[in-house]
């Protein structure tokens, strides 16, 4: 008999399902009475157990698919966020997200998605005591599908096929590699391993042209490659004057002064120290500009990024803000973005935010972040101080009104490419795929 009722499966794992129910609406009411007369029915029929257990598999896929993503680390980046904009869209889905290290500074926003959250707890990436809080994870949780996120997450994602998994592996590459000497060595040895053990996964998702190129090169199976964009929320990251007026009057910015952002953290593939080269050619040009960089470590006392920016003389020029948990109250008050980086962008979430946020990009040709901002922004001739100087001066002669008209442009582009929605949709699609191809 049916009903147009939620879901519930409660019975034995026989065919490898689990306990879980799942409110669905207009579904048919299954129970263990149903299961159990199906199993009798193709025992009677034909003896083999496995044709229904495909079966039953792909008709419960349908209903609902339990994806455990495993990564690195939660402390405040590009791909951390991204995975708590899919988790958190996805709400027909069961996820559950597992961190190898401590959880970081992402706790509260990952909590807040009420997906199931695990830790290995490690204080660093080299110790064992993590794996068993996996396998444990993998026999709680259940998963259909392990999905790896950055380098370490890959390889400890593969590493649940030995803890009593049985089920497929995707990875999940968020990083470009434009010259394997500039990483550390740690990094280059998790590279080198991910390459030899790259046939091993069913897909490799990356998130930019250039990385999976860059990564094939290196090594990397293109067996199964899928390139999947990031994905923005655009309800929370959108044009705000009231927004722009008070974080304005906050910084002291005055009406005559462009407000440039850079955002992310002290690494020197962000080039934070080009960048200051950079400004100063434009304070010397005669410009009126003034910058905030916002990321963590760029607030820190005595640091390389302070002490070049009292060498040149520009301590009134420069607001410097810790990593913050809401870049949306910051974005609209900016005039323009600029992504200085030498290396390491594959698709840079920050371009995108402001670009949501009606912010025109100024972004240096690494990565697909020329790609991104298309022709609603600018690209740097080259890494260049100078390069970047010239780049970012012809666009702050624009004036203010035709840097809003730019940044419309770039809203649209972000509405029309890169909602969250879209990019949930071909995530859960390349699910059921790997699914339905067991």
């Amino acid at each position: 008999m049916f009903e147009f009722v939620s879901v519930s499966l409660d019975h034995p794992t026989a065919c490898g399902m689990h306990p879980v129910t799942a409110n669905v609406g207009k579904v048919a009411s299954i129970d263990a009475g149903w299961y159990d007369r199906v199993v009798l029915l193709s025992l009677l029929c034909s003896g083999d157990l496995s044709v229904v257990r495909r079966l039953l598999a792909r008709i419960w896929r349908k209903i609902s698919v339990r994806v455990l993503h495993v990564i690195t680390g939660l402390d405040r980046g590009g791909a951390e966020r991204q995975l708590i904009n899919l988790v958190g869209i996805r709400t027909d889905d069961e996820a559950a997200v597992f961190s190898i290290l401590r959880i970081g500074d992402m706790e509260n926003d990952i909590r807040a998605t009420g997906v199931r959250l695990y830790s290995g707890h490690a204080g660093r990436l080299f110790s064992w005591r993590w794996v068993r809080r996996l396998m444990n994870t993998v026999h709680d949780f259940r998963p259909d599908l392990v999905m790896g996120w950055m380098y370490h997450g890959n390889l400890a994602a593969l590493l649940t096929r030995s803890l009593n998994y049985k089920g497929p592996v995707c990875w999940n590459v968020r990083h470009s590699v434009h010259d394997l000497t500039l990483e550390k060595s740690t990094t280059r040895w998790v590279i080198r391993a991910g390459a030899c053990l790259s046939k091993r996964p069913s897909k490799i998702v990356y998130n930019s042209v250039a990385a999976a190129f860059q990564h094939e090169t290196l090594g990397y199976s293109n067996k199964g490659r899928v390139v999947m964009p990031n994905g923005f929320d655009l309800e929370r990251f959108k044009p705000d004057s009231t927004v722009r007026d008070r974080s304005r009057h906050a910084f002291g910015v005055t009406q005559d002064e462009l407000l440039i952002g850079v955002v992310g953290r002290a690494h020197p593939m962000k080039n934070h120290l080009g960048w200051v080269g950079a400004f100063k050619k434009l304070v010397q040009r005669g410009l009126p500009v003034r910058c905030l960089m916002i990321g963590k470590g760029l607030d820190a006392r005595e640091s390389p990024l302070e002490g070049a920016i009292q060498i040149a003389g520009l301590d009134e020029q420069f607001i410097r803000l810790p990593a913050t948990s809401n870049p949306e109250r910051i974005y609209p008050g900016l005039d323009l973005l600029v992504m200085p980086s030498l290396w390491g962008e594959g698709f840079p979430n920050v371009v995108g935010e402001a670009m949501a946020c009606g912010v025109p990009a100024v972004v240096t040709p690494v990565g697909d972040a020329a790609d991104v901002v298309g022709d609603a922004g600018f690209v740097c001739a080259s890494t260049s101080a100078e390069d970047i100087a010239d780049a970012v001066e012809a666009v702050v002669r624009l004036g203010h009104h035709e840097l809003s008209l730019v940044g419309r442009k770039a809203r649209q582009r972000m509405e029309d490419n890169y909602g969250i929605g879209a990019v949930a949709d071909r995530y859960d699609a390349l699910f059921r795929e790997v699914l339905d191809g067991q």
